[in-house]
C-alpha cells in the first residue's frame, strides 16, 4: 500500500507554515487584486484544480465605502463541500482535513449479500451501492436466452457511475479462452497484451486468466477472462482518477468474496 500523506509546505502571505497533503496535491497561491498582502490557493491534483479557499476581500474593489469581506471561504469540488471560516488557519486546517480523508483507500464497514440467477453469481457489495441485470448479446457469439449480465454501479454527489461488470453466458460457439481474450481485446483497443501479459488468479475456485490496462491515461481497467465448453465469465472493472487511490482494495475484496 503507497504511502498517501506526505508533507508539503505551502508558502502562505504570513510566511512558510507546513501542513498535510495527500501524495501529489500541490497547492498555487494568487495575490488578491483588490487586497495588497492576500492571497487565494488553488488546490491541484494531476493538473486538475481539486478545491479553492478564497478570501473574501478578493471579491472587490475595497474602498471606503465598503465593508471588508474578511471571511474564508473554501469549496472542495470532488465532493462538493463548502465552508467558510473567520481566519485562513481554520481554511488550511479544514481543507488539509477533508482533502486527507478522501484520498486515501475507502474502509468498508458496511457489506450487502447478492445472489443473482441468472446469471449465477454470488458476491458481495458496499453498502448504498447499486446494481442491474442485463441481456448482453454483443460479445462472445453467445445465444443466451436470459440475464447475462451484471453490473455494479456507485453513486456519490455526481450520480451513478457503472464501476464493475460479470458476464456469464454460454459459450454457444465453443470458444477457446484465446479466442474470448482476442475478442475482448478487438472491443477494447486499450487493452495491450503484448505490454501486459496475462497472468493467472482463482475466483470462485475457477482459474481466470487476468490483464490490467491504462484507458485515456486516466482510467485502469482490470479484466478477468474464464472459459470452458459450457461458459464463458468475463469480469471487468474500471477506477477513475481519484478511485484508482480510494477504491482499489474494495475492488479485490468484491473478487475475493465471488463464488458460482
Amino acid at each position: 500500500m503507497r504511502k498517501i500523506l506526505v508533507l508539503i509546505a505551502l508558502a502562505l502571505s504570513a510566511g512558510a507554515s507546513a501542513y498535510t497533503l495527500p501524495e501529489s496535491v500541490t497547492v498555487d497561491s494568487s495575490s488578491c487584486s483588490f487586497a495588497p498582502g492576500r492571497f487565494s490557493y488553488a488546490f491541484l491534483r494531476n493538473n486538475e484544480m481539486i478545491g479553492q479557499i478564497m478570501p473574501g476581500i478578493c471579491h472587490y474593489d475595497h474602498s471606503e465605502e465598503r465593508t471588508p469581506d474578511t471571511r474564508y471561504f473554501v469549496d472542495f469540488y470532488m465532493e462538493n463541500k463548502t465552508d467558510t471560516f473567520a481566519t485562513k488557519n481554520e481554511a488550511m486546517v479544514w481543507m488539509t482535513q477533508v482533502l486527507g480523508e478522501y484520498y486515501k483507500p475507502v474502509t468498508i464497514t458496511r457489506w450487502q449479500n447478492l445472489r443473482v440467477q441468472p446469471p449465477k453469481v454470488v458476491l458481495r457489495y458496499p453498502a448504498g451501492w447499486d446494481y442491474r441485470l442485463e441481456k448482453y448479446r454483443s460479445i462472445f457469439k453467445s445465444d443466451v436466452q436470459s440475464e447475462n449480465k451484471l453490473v455494479l454501479m456507485r453513486t456519490d454527489y455526481r450520480g451513478k457511475s457503472e464501476v464493475m461488470m460479470i458476464i456469464r453466458t454460454p459459450n454457444t460457439a465453443k470458444l477457446t479462452l484465446h479466442q474470448v481474450v482476442e475478442m475482448t481485446a478487438q472491443m477494447n483497443r486499450a487493452i495491450d497484451l503484448r505490454s501486459a501479459g496475462p497472468s493467472e488468479v482463482t475466483i470462485g475456485g475457477k482459474s481466470f486468466r487476468t490483464s490490467r490496462n491504462s484507458f485515456m491515461i486516466q482510467m485502469d481497467q482490470w479484466h478477468f477472462w474464464y472459459a470452458d465448453d459450457q461458459e464463458i465469465i468475463y469480469i471487468n472493472y474500471n477506477l477513475l482518477k481519484d478511485e484508482k487511490v480510494r477504491f482499489p482494495k474494495v475492488m479485490t475484496d468484491i473478487i475475493q468474496s465471488i463464488s458460482w
